[in-house]
């Protein structure tokens, strides 16, 4: 089954909240006090039908939607409208194996805290479909492609950026959703050079840009300040900018927090590098390697610029300074090294308020 979930805070009162303890089947989960205390064994199929059996006491909000075909990536949108009890949020995700593969947009209402109902709260249910989501529109992707990404800009939010397996990266401009088109499309990438590839970033200052790593290790960037000043359906974008440095696969790329000028990316080569377009196309600063695994992520810290967190191939996460990346006797020199999971990590996050 294909399913969307939206899960709020998980409850904090010694009834709901869960902690790992161990028994005589392995890791589990144990959550509650006394005489209803449960625990989730680390058998997977009683795990989850545990956790699927006790959601309603571990959140306090769950809505449960049933897609009819998976979708690889997913993304926020702007507040639609504000309510005393709720919001609607508008949210974005992809279609994969749909005829055709499609964009879809739709609106998510979302309940204020205190305000969730617990006996209207959707009970979880592989092919439910929640009341809470409606679907305002599908954009059928060129080409009939599937998307890997999909993107926002921070100062322009009826803007779309999606990145498939094409050589061409896509743009929406959502004030308009009568024509399906694509509005403009973002050229530079070599044929079969986006194949499978998820490194894309927008800068968040109001004259935004595009960042888009692929797999022969290049990063390209673009200059969308006309699309979104100025947007009509047709437009080719050339690429203002190419970096090398990378000599494997470029996995992600991140823009500093307050500067288009400055960004960080990771990749295949075990490498992460530090950029500034001012100083010419190759990296101005390079971390010493830390592990012998592909780098999957990155995010910069927008509260605290100095610092980023990376996950790898082998389930690590590390939280580097970028002051000092290396140590004394030029070895790599995390703050955090972090190894809490047993698979790759594809995403890591800072909140936004710290």
């Amino acid at each position: 089954w294909c399913s969307l979930y939206f899960l709020g805070c998980v409850r904090s009162s010694s009834r709901g909240f869960p902690r790992q303890v161990k028994t005589q089947e392995g890791p589990a989960l144990r959550w509650g006090g006394g005489m209803e205390e449960r625990i989730v064994t680390g058998n997977p199929t009683l795990s989850y039908e545990q956790w699927k059996k006790h959601s309603l006491l571990l959140y306090d909000a769950l809505i449960n939607q049933s897609l009819v075909h998976p979708s690889p990536c997913f993304r926020w949108g702007r507040v639609v409208s504000e309510e005393p009890t709720h919001s609607v949020q508008r949210i974005y995700y992809s279609e994969r194996g749909a005829n055709p593969n499609s964009v879809v947009i739709a609106n998510a209402k979302l309940a204020k805290p205190r305000h969730t109902d617990p006996i209207k709260m959707d009970k979880f249910d592989e092919y439910a479909s929640s009341s809470s989501i409606s679907v305002v529109v599908r954009l059928e992707t060129p080409d009939k492609t599937e998307v890997n990404k999909i993107y926002t800009c921070e100062h322009a939010r009826n803007l779309l950026i999606a990145k498939s397996d094409l050589n061409q990266l896509h743009i929406w401009n959502l004030s308009d959703v009568s024509s399906p088109t694509p509005t403009a499309t973002l050229s530079g990438h070599q044929e079969g050079a986006c194949e499978s590839n998820f490194a894309l970033d927008t800068s968040r200052d109001t004259n935004p840009k595009v960042l888009s790593g692929d797999r022969d290790g290049r990063i390209l960037m673009w200059d969308i300040g006309e699309v979104v000043s100025n947007p009509h359906h047709g437009m080719d974008v050339c690429a203002q900018s190419e970096f090398h440095g990378h000599s494997a696969t470029v996995e992600d790329v991140c823009f500093h927090p307050s500067s288009a000028k400055e960004f960080c990316s990771v990749g295949d080569d075990q490498l992460l590098l530090f950029w500034d377009e001012r100083k010419g196309k190759k990296p101005v600063l390079t971390a010493p390697k830390w592990c012998e695994v592909d780098l999957h992520c990155v995010d910069w810290n927008a509260a605290d610029d100095n610092l980023l967190v990376t996950g790898d191939a082998d389930g690590g996460t590390f939280v580097f300074d970028r002051r000092k990346v290396s140590g004394p006797k030029g070895e790599a020199s995390p703050l955090h090294p972090l190894k809490q999971h047993q698979d790759a990590v594809f995403r890591v996050g800072w909140l936004p308020e710290s």
